[in-house]
């Protein structure tokens, strides 16, 4: 490329473990038309942008304000779907059930849901499922994501796959210690049921089914449209946006953790079935504790807490000696800061009033 010339497509690094990942992104970036992909080609000591036979005189940066805005109002529609399905979806739904005679009540600020077992059960399967799966389809229909971009499930080498295991071990340790009022709460509803077929039923639901949608959103949808604005800047965002998703405090927490950690090896082993584990590890672990340490005869917090923060912390060093020197994520800097990139993003008319309510429902958490 002659000097002077840049071309954010072709100069950015695609340099995960699945090969096939990297040349499809990499194609998706080159060939999708809309004004969400954030393309540059020009000589940027004439600041020339080029797209098509089409010529401006714009900049790599300008460029990319105007994508990451597009980008921005399309992932705020699908927040506010996911955020409408589960807030206002779940009351209406609980609201019907219970004018035609069905037991069950709900708590607005804690999430819980009362009254008979299976009827929760369904109730809370059936809003998990939506409330993930309208924002993919959403997103995957707006960004014209292949398969291949949303879904890689190349399983993929050893190192990553471990240190997926320990990430998940690491988080559930830190969850354990931070949740100990909502680890009492639930597990009395969990011994006082008498069918804990249904308490069996959804925990088996979420640990696979939901762990899959849950990261199919946030890592195979959200973050492979945000990453053409820079790695680091995808996997930070798309982590505080599970933390503003409704949850409880110390779920937001481990969201927030969960995020940064299959972000990561999202990015490095370009596979969905690492984020899938980290989530699926620290859901099982979460029930886990409920049984191992609230029942009868059960294990102190702290040595249950321990143990796995041990476990979990010789998987991560297992793959930082084995990857050693292959560890950092590429694609750094692009044309504006991360403070830029980050105003520009929540500064749309679908961004903005999602966080609004999120901050404003985590607040009320906090301090109800």
């Amino acid at each position: 490329m002659p000097n002077g010339t840049v071309d954010i497509v072709e100069n950015f690094v695609y340099a995960s473990e699945n090969k096939r990942y990297n040349e499809a992104y990499r194609k998706w970036r080159s060939r999708t038309q809309g004004s969400f992909m954030f393309r540059f080609r020009g000589d940027s000591r004439e600041n020339i942008y080029t797209e098509g036979k089409v010529l401006a005189a714009e900049n790599a940066a300008a460029a990319e304000r105007k994508a990451l805005h597009r980008s921005g109002e399309r992932i705020g529609a699908a927040l506010i779907a996911c955020f409408c399905c589960e807030m206002i979806g779940g009351t209406l739904l609980v609201w019907l059930l219970g004018a035609f005679g069905f037991n069950i009540r709900l708590d607005f600020l804690s999430f819980s849901m009362h009254g008979s077992q299976w009827t929760t059960t369904a109730v809370r399967i059936l809003l998990s499922t939506m409330k993930f799966v309208i924002p993919v389809l959403l997103l995957i229909r707006t960004f014209r994501l292949p398969r291949q971009v949303y879904f890689p499930l190349r399983p993929g080498s050893v190192p990553e796959m471990t240190a997926a295991f320990g990430f998940g071990m690491l988080i559930s340790a830190l969850f354990t210690m931070l949740s100990h009022k909502e680890g009492v709460e639930m597990a009395e509803k969990i011994f006082a049921y008498k069918n804990t077929e249904a308490v069996f039923a959804y925990a088996l639901y979420e640990v696979t089914v939901i762990s899959v949608l849950a990261e199919l959103m946030l890592r195979g949808c959200i973050l492979q449209a945000l990453r053409q604005f820079g790695d680091p800047f995808a996997v930070a965002t798309t982590a505080l946006i599970g933390f503003l998703l409704p949850n409880t405090l110390a779920g937001r927490i481990a969201e927030l953790l969960i995020g940064l950690a299959a972000g990561y090896l999202m990015l490095r082993g370009g596979s969905l079935a690492k984020c899938v584990v980290v989530r699926a590890v620290f859901i099982t672990l979460a029930y886990a504790r409920l049984v191992l340490i609230y029942g009868d005869g059960g294990m102190p917090r702290w040595s249950f807490a321990l143990m796995l923060f041990s476990a979990g912390t010789l998987a991560a060093a297992s793959f930082a000696v084995r990857r050693a020197g292959r560890l950092r994520l590429y694609n750094t800097h692009t044309g504006i800061s991360a403070g830029g990139k980050l105003a520009q993003l929540t500064a749309t008319v679908t961004v903005l009033p999602w966080t609004a309510a999120s901050l404003l429902l985590a607040l009320v958490q906090i301090y109800y």
